[in-house]
């Protein structure tokens, strides 16, 4: 019996109980469906993930002061933070030829006050390097120059959170605010940038030349963040190891000694992220799969009632000369055209879905291509699997036992 013949009478055999047939496919339409969604969402989640990280800068590794530790799952830094200067960034920058550039960091929550009301601001300091370090870009007025970090000038450039919370609907530009009783103009307004890893608004910033916040304002001359920009992604690693053993060195350290400071890569946070989504994908196909386990046992249940109904007819093909190949070949076709016709309006069905929600929700979805064509081949897999057995039982009733039934 040819292939194609045992396709057209498992369709026929399928049409003569239309709605039994949908039903035994309904667990396999739920799983499939379910399966091309949550991958699609895995996979938009992953590229937000990865847009949000390339939005911090570009091939950046951060050292912070002291010991990054989890508590109360937050990361908190431990042990002292007093031990990184800006003058370490320059010298660090000098020795180590991977990286380009070095931006010092520092801040301060304080009230920033404006005409007769104050606002809690987290206010920074930072040198010129910060905006392509950290990918900042100037919308409006300008950036501070190198005199205004000289002389420690007191001139600020802020987000459009920062505006919202201090200035409301006037224009910030040209206005003066105190920090600490210090009067800053503000002569620029940064682009947006949305929320960075760890759910910080990179909107919400007050910036201004490093030695102003230092001098003026917190009366100190460490700081607790160094941010690094690599030459080259592939240069990440060897100047991580670097900027280790010039900090390690510069604090004397001995070998067996833990880091009194942290480094983060952006490489590894990006690793990090990736196999996090991937986790939460695979997380969620585990549990659309036991909808197929339950299609893959409707299809059973469906065939092993088929083959206790057409007794007369298998018993008829085998006295006509078709062998048990043929039957188990029928009865399987029945059973993969089953899975296949789930499959196929689960798939149709998911990603009508997925592109509905990319088009109409604020949800990031992808639709990938590559998990339709493995749901197909899971659906056949389906139906050959769970239909093998009650093609096998076909196959063994006896011509003349079957032909006598009743």
């Amino acid at each position: 019996m040819r292939l194609t013949s045992s396709a057209a009478i498992a369709a026929s055999a399928l049409k003569t109980h239309k709605l039994r047939s949908f039903l035994a496919s309904l667990g396999i339409m739920i799983g499939i469906g379910s399966v091309v969604v949550m991958v699609a969402i895995g996979r938009g989640s992953q590229k937000e993930s990865m847009d949000i990280i390339s939005r911090m800068g570009e091939n950046l590794i951060t050292v912070s002061a002291g010991e990054m530790k989890v508590r109360g799952g937050r990361l908190e830094l431990e042990g002292s933070v007093n031990n990184i200067t800006a003058r370490d960034a320059q010298l660090l920058k000098e020795d180590v030829p991977e990286l380009k550039r070095a931006a010092p960091y520092e801040y301060v929550q304080t009230q920033v006050k404006y005409k007769n009301s104050a606002t809690e601001v987290r206010v920074a300091g930072s040198n010129l390097e910060f905006l392509p370090v950290r990918k900042y870009e100037i919308e409006r007025g300008n950036f501070f120059e190198e005199r205004d970090l000289k002389t420690a000038n007191r001139v600020a450039v802020i987000g459009y959170t920062t505006i919202k919370n201090i200035f409301g609907d006037e224009d910030p530009i040209g206005q003066t605010v105190r920090v600490k009783s210090v009067p800053f103009k503000i002569i620029g307004v940064f682009k947006p940038k949305g929320m960075d890893t760890d759910g910080q608004d990179q909107d919400d910033v007050f910036l201004v030349p490093l030695n102003a916040l230092l001098r003026r304002i917190m009366n100190q001359t460490y700081i607790r963040t160094i941010y690094y920009q690599v030459e080259s992604k592939d240069k990440m690693k060897r100047a991580e190891r670097e900027i280790r053993d010039w900090f390690r060195s510069k604090h004397r350290l001995r070998e067996g000694q833990p880091d009194d400071f942290t480094i983060q890569s952006q490489v590894d946070i990006e690793k990090l992220k990736r196999e996090t989504a991937e986790t939460f994908t695979l997380l969620i196909v585990g549990v659309a799969a036991i909808s197929l386990v339950v299609g893959g046992i409707g299809i059973l249940a469906v065939m092993l009632i088929s083959v206790r109904e057409r007794t007369r007819e298998i018993g008829m093909r085998r006295a006509v000369g078709a062998s048990r190949t043929d039957i188990v070949q029928q009865f399987v076709m029945e059973s993969v055209l089953i899975g296949l016709l789930g499959g196929a309006i689960g798939i149709a069905a998911g990603t009508g879905i997925t592109l509905g929600l990319a088009r109409w929700s604020p949800w990031t979805l992808i639709l990938d291509y590559q998990a339709i064509v493995v749901s197909t081949l899971v659906c056949t897999a389906v139906g050959i699997v769970f239909g093998i057995y009650p093609a096998i039982k076909a196959s063994r009733l006896d011509p003349m036992e079957a032909l006598v039934v009743e």
